[in-house]
């Protein structure tokens, strides 16, 4: 996928802008001048300027001949001794990065929002200090300690009750228990366990409470929100985030929160977004693992696009359906995004109806003929192609104008071991859907709830143990001929009804046990989601205690809306450079003093303050609330 024209500006202007700076530093010019101008990461300009051939060093031409020769960034990292964030460094652009150099207007919204609300605090402070007393507000508040932090907690949940009865266009009516019919009094589940969250005994949360818990949400699930790396962080990163950026349980950022069981794809985005500190800036997919994607278009094109519109968006949907939901104008940006993950919920993404979706389908030819070239991968061990055989192209044998195409050939002519087949589109291995159409084949629905996806462990993430990992395999759909199995009765009403509306859509089983989300395609930030009933983990490890865990339940399903319960590591941000330039980030704002020089030590004070007043720009800093109240 090739860079768009709106990149290809902004690395010309980069370009242009950093070559003058040679004019005061003939040797090398100025990386950091160059990004301070233009707003973005000190990373992505090294990586724009290799683009354009401003920069070059010994492990870029390594680096380059090794891609050349069809290596992966793992492949190559562990050839040249080097980490894979230093590799992707130090390569150029080869692939769409639209939205991840130049913010967009959104983006901009927010960023002039976030200088106002500063100016705000920043003339409250002096209000504050011309007229309150602060030693005894202090004293004060030492005082009551924490049963001042208890009395904002129990106010702001009252309060945000309210949100969740009102209607707009992306949240229907929510049902009452009087309007139900339903008589208080909670149901007796499960015996009481450490860990229970949606199996617990609702007697006691009604007690939390003060009154009968609402008839909706009717569940509420764990999901565990894992920031991960294609070849997993190295130890250098890890040691930093350890040192820097509050990382203390694993080996990996991560997020814990209790949501409606209900909650689509849709809203958990913008869920995600505020509870790893980003402001909705740039692009964004849900999809799932390789291997389970092959497993369930059952390896073919023809399941796939029979899929598009029940499991799978359609390639073919306009943009401004693609961000129905992003109406962020003005105000606070924090309250626009808890109104979007707020329930009941209610899509309202025209392009994901499943009669807009078929017709998508209807105009793609299934017997249109491609040519699929197959290649072997290269191998490490005996430094040949002689590896696993994988699609690397796929092309329409005719032309616009009905003129038959050459055959393609591997690029790379040492990668002599090849076949090229001719298949009707149909026929094509759901691995190379990929290169038939611009946007991603492979992302899913957003309109579908977290539940008719995922399948959650009954007190465990699946995969933590081997009863739950059974209990999840259980319930998975495996194959897309059993999925429209499952739907084709609800789906031929819709066909029949000729009702495309958002809450008339075909009803899914779980397809997986985890399900990735993929944000701002430049920094490439990827998270692993994995859900689970109850989380004994959590309490058995001592992150969190029942009392709280029944507190984040209740809250949950009374405010309609996730609750953040467990938190490993800092808080994130926008045009960073991915994990590698955060933790690049962490170390320009934390200098060690004790090595340097006077002269140094100058310089790192300057670098600090600069880094510091850019990521405030940018939206970052310390969340001061608790975690109960960051969503």
């Amino acid at each position: 996928m090739s860079i768009s024209s709106e990149d290809q500006n902004l690395m010309v202007e980069v370009a242009k802008y950093f070559n003058k700076t040679k004019e005061m530093s003939p040797s090398e010019g100025s990386i950091k001048e160059t990004a301070e101008k233009f707003g973005i990461n000190r990373n992505k300009v090294r990586k724009i300027l290799i683009t354009m051939g401003e920069l070059t060093s010994p492990l870029t031409e390594k680096a380059m001949e090794l891609k050349e020769k069809g290596m992966t960034i793992v492949e190559i990292a562990a050839v040249l001794g080097v980490s894979t964030a230093t590799v992707s460094m130090y390569l150029p652009y080869d692939q769409k990065i639209r939205n991840s150099l130049d913010p967009s207007k959104h983006a901009k919204e927010v960023r002039e929002y976030r200088a106002y609300e500063r100016k705000q605090a920043e003339r409250q402070v002096r209000r504050n200090e011309e007229g309150e007393n602060k030693s005894r507000i202090s004293s004060q508040r030492k005082r009551s300690g924490n049963e001042m932090n208890e009395t904002a907690d129990i106010k702001e949940w009252k309060k945000d009750i309210g949100m969740s009865y009102k209607e707009t266009y992306h949240r229907p009516h929510r049902f009452s228990r009087e309007e139900l019919g339903i008589s208080s009094g909670g149901k007796v589940l499960r015996s009481q366990f450490d860990g229970a969250l949606n199996d617990r005994n609702e007697e006691v949360l009604e007690k939390i409470a003060g009154n009968p818990l609402p008839p909706e949400p009717i569940g509420v699930w764990r999901l565990h929100l894992e920031l991960i790396s294609e070849s997993g962080y190295d130890e250098e990163t890890i040691n930093i985030l350890r040192k820097y950026g509050n990382l203390q349980y694993g080996d990996c950022i991560s997020r814990d929160l209790v949501v409606p069981e209900d909650i689509p794809l849709y809203a958990l985005h913008y869920a995600i977004q505020r509870a790893f500190g980003w402001e909705n800036s740039h692009l964004r997919r849900f999809f799932l693992s390789e291997k389970r994607f092959e497993e369930i278009t059952e390896g073919t094109a023809g399941m796939w696009s029979r899929l598009v519109g029940i499991l799978f968006r359609s390639p073919l949907m306009d943009a401004e359906d693609e961000f129905w939901a992003d109406d962020y104008e003005q105000g606070s940006f924090k309250n626009w995004l808890r109104k979007k993950y707020t329930g009941p919920y209610l899509s309202q993404c025209h392009g994901e109806g499943f009669i807009t979706c078929r017709k998508d389908m209807g105009r793609i030819d299934p017997e249109e003929k491609y040519y699929v070239l197959y290649t072997n991968s290269y191998n490490q061990k005996t430094g040949r192609y002689d590896g696993e055989k994988y699609v690397s192209e796929v092309i329409s044998v005719y032309d616009w104008e009905g003129k038959k195409r050459q055959a393609p050939k591997p690029w790379f002519d040492k990668q002599t071991d090849y076949r090229v087949e001719i298949m009707q589109l149909r026929e094509v291995p759901s691995s190379g859907i990929k290169f038939l159409f611009e946007n991603s084949t492979d992302s899913l629905l957003e309109r579908l709830p977290v539940c008719d996806v995922l399948v959650a462990g009954e007190d465990y993430l699946p995969g933590d143990q081997r009863e739950d990992r059974r209990f999840a395999e259980a319930q998975i759909i495996r194959s897309g001929s059993d999925l429209l199995k499952k739907t084709r009765k609800f789906a031929d009403q819709i066909l029949k009804a000729n009702a495309d509306i958002p809450y008339f859509q075909p009803i899914l089983s779980p397809v997986a046990e985890e399900v990735y989300y993929k944000y701002d395609f430049g920094d490439n930030w990827t998270i692993r989601i994995t859900a689970s009933n109850n989380c004994k983990d959590l309490v058995e490890s001592g992150r969190i205690s029942q009392n709280d865990l029944d507190r984040a339940n209740v809250k949950c399903r009374e405010v309609y809306r996730p609750v953040l319960i467990a938190k490993d590591g800092e808080m994130l941000m926008d045009d960073v450079g991915g994990i590698y330039g955060f933790a690049e980030f962490l170390e320009d704002i934390h200098p060690d003093m004790n090595v340097l020089t006077s002269e140094e030590k100058e310089y790192a004070k300057r670098q600090k303050q600069n880094m510091l007043q850019w990521a405030r720009g940018m939206g970052w800093h310390k969340e001061k609330c608790t975690d109960f109240n960051l969503l």
